[in-house]
């Protein structure tokens, strides 16, 4: 039996797996999943983890669970909250600069695990931090595999040529009157306005990886098919690879360039040390910014796509020279703290700390008393926490 009563909380999302696959080794419990997408993703990639992944339709039957096994404490890797006993906010994507971070809901966990001093203080400019129970900056643990050189990969080519990947994140349609931060009508992916484009103007001695976010099926536009088609009609899958995972680890690890948009793969990315273009989802709104509560403050750290006529020449210039690699380091050690291979050890041992104060109280007096607990945050959030913040 494990030492500690706890689970994992995943929606039906495969990149939300690979931060709860490396607290699993240190610390085993019960996975709840919302989806047979993830489910058989578990089956089929993970299957030494199948028999503790149980799927859920509702929270009904998600704390039904946790009453069952006892469960005195829940890990989230994203922003969802069963409101029962102890809740943990891992993060999947680390730092990003999609406006999570500025949520009141981060109001609402008993801890909050920060991958660097960045997510810090955008979370205190939002006016939030003193408002969070409890909080430690640990690192990022997904890429602790890279930073302890225990990452392995298998080779996508079997060619001599240089690669790039891109890695574009998901299509969410802008809600109306979505003015200051998101002024594409397809929220901050690049993929319809240059998806397309990135495939015809790559360099013909290049090899080209297109990571897709895992939601890009979710609406927007079916330009993932179209691209599919481009590549198969135009014989091109010798050097361009249309990529469906959950972890982008093992395909930033092969590329010399990195191609994104506004999203936490940026900062991941700067573990490589390597150069970064950014495609821009509106040319006419968009532009690189020092302000961190911007969603274009990373942008700082490469040069940007506005035309298509810029993609072959920044991808060769860049080849060629590192131009923003000073204020691309400066920019990774302020985001993401140690990078030392040690970031799933400094989470887990902040998680056992928080679970001890807790494992001796009678289990039936702990999952009530942590129910008014949820219930009273709630009030406080809505009540107290609104009135205080900038909206």
């Amino acid at each position: 039996m494990p030492e500690y009563n706890i689970a994992y909380y995943v929606n039906d999302n495969i990149q939300h797996f690979p931060p709860v696959l490396r607290l699993q080794e240190k610390l085993p419990g019960l996975i709840l999943v919302r989806g047979e997408k993830i489910l058989e993703h578990i089956r089929s990639r993970y299957p030494e983890f199948l028999n503790r992944t149980f799927l859920v339709k509702n929270n009904h039957q998600s704390r039904k669970l946790l009453w069952e096994h006892r469960i005195r404490l829940i890990i989230y890797p994203a922003f969802r909250n069963l409101n029962r006993v102890l809740a943990v906010e891992i993060f999947h994507g680390g730092v990003s600069d999609k406006r999570y971070l500025e949520s009141i809901r981060i109001t609402r966990y008993d801890l909050i695990l920060f991958t660097g001093k960045l997510s810090c203080d955008k979370v205190k400019n939002a006016n939030l931090l003193d408002k969070i129970i409890s909080w430690e900056v640990v690192g990022y643990p997904k890429f602790d595999p890279f930073c302890d050189e225990t990452l392995e990969y298998s080779p996508v080519f079997d060619n001599k040529n240089r690669t790039v990947l891109y890695a574009p994140t998901w299509i969410s349609i802008t809600k109306p009157g979505a003015k200051k931060h998101r002024f594409s009508q397809y929220g901050e992916s690049s993929l319809p306005l240059w998806g397309l484009d990135i495939l015809k103007n790559i360099p013909d001695d290049t090899n080209l990886i297109v990571k897709f976010h895992s939601l890009i099926h979710k609406g927007g536009t079916s330009i993932h098919e179209e691209m599919e088609r481009y590549v198969s009609d135009n014989n091109l899958g010798h050097r361009i690879k249309l990529i469906y995972d959950d972890n982008i680890v093992p395909y930033m690890a092969q590329a010399g360039i990195m191609i994104s948009d506004i999203s936490a793969v940026c900062y991941e990315w700067f573990h490589f040390d390597r150069p970064i273009i950014f495609a821009n989802p509106a040319p006419e709104h968009y532009q690189a910014t020092d302000d961190i509560s911007s969603n274009t403050y990373a942008w700082q750290t490469g040069d940007i796509i506005n035309d298509s006529s810029d993609i072959s020449r920044l991808i060769e210039s860049n080849f060629t020279e590192d131009r923003h690699q000073k204020k691309r380091n400066e920019i990774f050690h302020y985001s993401l703290y140690r990078p030392d291979g040690k970031a799933a050890d400094r989470q887990a041992e902040s998680i056992k700390k928080l679970y001890d104060n807790y494992r001796h109280i009678p289990y039936t007096w702990f999952y009530f008393s942590m129910l008014c607990r949820h219930i009273g945050r709630w009030f406080y959030m809505n009540a107290v926490v609104r009135l205080v913040i900038k909206k």
